[in-house]
């Protein structure tokens, strides 16, 4: 974390750029100096014994050092114009501590990304759970830095919290199953994001997905000198619900291995050709489930190392690392977004956040998310919703701007080579619904998949393509209360429609 100090906050070239000119206007050319909280001298010549006027540097309202300048202590003059120049350097080093922070919070994100990006590697390469947090612990504790920690998971047959990796010279697995295995277990009864305890020597996070609890993790700051701060909480709480996330589809694939096992045991008894017909289908379930997952993260995990790789660029402007981080975390809610999605489907039951929203304005949110800065589409998208301004939808903002996702991205896959120019979005009021139509100047839909368009694993003329997506689209549709149907425009091209309830307003 970066230090309160006049050599971080105000250096000597930014003190060169505001004291003398200050001093010329004043006809105080040396009279001015900076010295530090010990009164050591930091800048300008060395003050004189004899009394002058002094002034404190105040950041975040501690003294980083003071302003002191030789005229006489009762020269009222002279004590408001050290006054400001000191309330000058206070302010440029605010903005210098304000900025130093950002810095940290997104280089800090950046290894949030990475984390999360190997997280998805380890899952779509099939290790386990434990082999899964033990990783999560390592690559965390090279983010913050801590000198002890231990991670916990329930176990799946007893239920018991047991410690299944922990590092530090105190740190044996007597030690982690004792108090601080009952710290772990009561936070993660007890709390749904991480807490510090200890006088914020010590954090705690649990890895909860929904009502399952599925373990912890603590670190320990030994030095006396150290805490955890905010960022390390939020941090936390940010990794282990994503990390809950994989633990959780990783056990889902295994019980799923599980059962498979058992049956083709079953089936085998009865009929030993039937059951390796069994298992392959089964296991090409999985491959594709896995496949569109992978294929579906792509996109926005490029976007967010693009704006990761932008952020490394010295010459970038404050405003620009403060836009680019917000985008970078928009794109981490919407990569947990879309691994939920999948176990959503997997499970047959999406869980909503439901929240109201004006339509046209979440309609130009979702355009941003369809066609975000520096994504090169050859495809024109246009976007029409003048006529539901002043209407209102109830809807899972994150999720359901996968279906507009999908289509359109169905839609671009579908035309992009095919001579096609653009995509259409519109939304209009019918009665007391919204209708929404993402139509397309491609080849249209092929007859041979017209009938069973939105089931699973149906797919056509795409080579990286599962045949999921329409069968979510149709998913999420229904779970908002609507219903979408497909046909052709004329002279060629396709046409999703879909719908949506639509309030009055929000109150």
């Amino acid at each position: 974390m970066t230090r309160l100090s006049l050599s971080n906050l105000l250096t000597p070239a930014l003190l060169d750029e505001l004291i003398p000119p200050f001093e010329a206007v004043f006809d105080l050319s040396g009279h001015i100096s900076v010295l530090d909280p010990n009164g050591k001298l930091y800048y300008g010549a060395e003050p004189s014994q004899d009394a002058g006027l002094s002034t404190p540097l105040i950041v975040e309202q501690n003294e980083i050092g003071r302003v002191h300048l030789a005229a006489q202590a009762d020269d009222a003059r002279m004590s408001k114009a050290v006054a400001y120049l000191a309330t000058t350097l206070s302010r440029a080093a605010n903005d210098s501590w304000r900025q130093n922070l950002l810095a940290e919070e997104v280089l800090q994100r950046y290894d949030e990304l990475n984390l999360m990006y190997g997280l998805g590697t380890n899952f779509v390469q099939g290790m386990g759970a434990n082999a899964i947090v033990q990783n999560v612990l390592e690559e965390t504790n090279r983010i913050l830095l801590a000198d002890a920690g231990a991670i916990y998971l329930t176990d799946e047959d007893t239920g018991k919290l047991q410690a299944v990796s922990f590092f530090g010279e105190k740190g044996t697995e007597e030690f982690w199953n004792g108090q601080v295995r009952e710290l772990a277990l009561s936070t993660l009864y007890a709390y749904e994001q991480a807490q510090t305890f200890d006088g914020e020597k010590i954090v705690c996070a649990p890895l909860r997905y929904d009502e399952e609890m599925l373990g912890s993790l603590v670190l320990i700051h030994e030095h006396p000198e150290r805490t955890f701060r905010a960022n390390d909480v939020n941090l936390l709480t940010t990794l282990m619900q994503n990390t809950a996330l994989f633990i959780h589809a990783a056990r889902l694939v295994s019980k799923l291995n599980r059962r498979t096992t058992e049956l083709e045991t079953t089936l085998r008894e009865l009929k030993h050709t039937q059951d390796a017909l069994s298992r392959a289908e089964r296991l090409s379930i999985i491959g594709q489930i896995v496949g569109n997952l992978v294929h579906d993260m792509k996109k926005p995990l490029s976007n967010m190392m693009g704006y990761a790789g932008l952020l490394q660029d010295p010459d970038v402007t404050y405003d620009e690392r403060f836009e680019w981080a917000g985008l970078i975390i928009k794109y981490v809610d919407q990569f947990s977004s879309m691994a939920q999605e999948i176990l959503d489907y997997i499970s047959g039951n999406p869980k909503l956040d439901i929240f109201c929203v004006p339509a046209d304005q979440y309609l130009n949110m979702t355009l941003d998310m369809i066609n975000p800065p520096g994504l090169d589409r050859n495809v024109k998208i246009l976007l029409d919703c003048e006529a539901v301004k002043g209407l209102s939808i109830q809807v899972d903002s994150t999720r359901y701007v996968r279906v507009f996702q999908n289509l359109v991205n169905n839609a671009n896959d579908a035309i992009e080579s095919k001579g096609g120019s653009q995509i259409v979005v519109r939304a209009e009021p019918m009665g007391n619904l919204i209708q929404f139509s993402v139509t397309d100047d491609g080849p249209g839909i092929p007859s041979n998949i017209r009938e069973t368009l939105f089931e699973p694993f149906v797919t056509s003329g795409k080579s990286h393509g599962t045949g999921l997506g329409l069968a979510i689209v149709q998913q999420l549709v229904e779970a908002h209360g609507g219903t979408i149907t497909c046909e052709d425009v004329d002279p060629h091209g396709a046409r999703f429609v879909f719908t949506i309830p639509w309030v009055k307003d929000c109150n």
